[in-house]
Formats: structure tokens, sequence, C-alpha cells
């Protein structure tokens, strides 16, 4: 592949990202809504953990997921 495919192609990567990420935040909505309705806390860091842990020992790059799912998950809150 030459440098400019590359570039496409990390470029339709972002865009899919993307879209996988709107479509988490979609879920996360309805999860608040759920917890809302039965009064359950937003902010349970034991599920946070378990699921950097579980994503981590299934990435190829280390550090990546401890990264990135913080951030993710903290906006995820904020959308609750």
């Amino acid at each position: 592949m030459s440098l400019d495919d590359l570039r496409i192609a990390i470029q339709n990567t972002d865009r899919d990202i993307l879209e996988l990420l709107e479509k988490r935040i979609r879920y996360v909505k309805e999860v608040g809504e759920y917890k809302a309705e039965r009064n359950l806390p937003i902010y349970v860091p034991e599920v946070e953990k378990r699921k950097i842990e579980e994503l981590s020992a299934e990435c190829a790059y280390p550090g990546l997921v401890e990264t990135i799912w913080p951030v993710i998950m903290c906006y995820a809150r904020s959308c609750e």
C-alpha cells in the first residue's frame, strides 16, 4: 500500500471508531435511564475496573486500553 492508501485506511478506520463510540453512547444513555428509574448509582468503579482488565487482556497493544478507556468511560458517565 502507498502512504496515501494507508492514510485513507486510517481515516476510514477513524470514522468507524467514531461510529462505534456514538453507538456506545446511545447504549450508555439507555443504561442511565434504567439506573435513574431504579435509583442506582451511575458510577460503579468495580465495573469499570473489571471492564478495563478484561479489555486489556484481549488487546495486542500494551497500555492502549488503560490509556483510552478511562476517558471513554468518564465521558460516558457524563452522558448517563
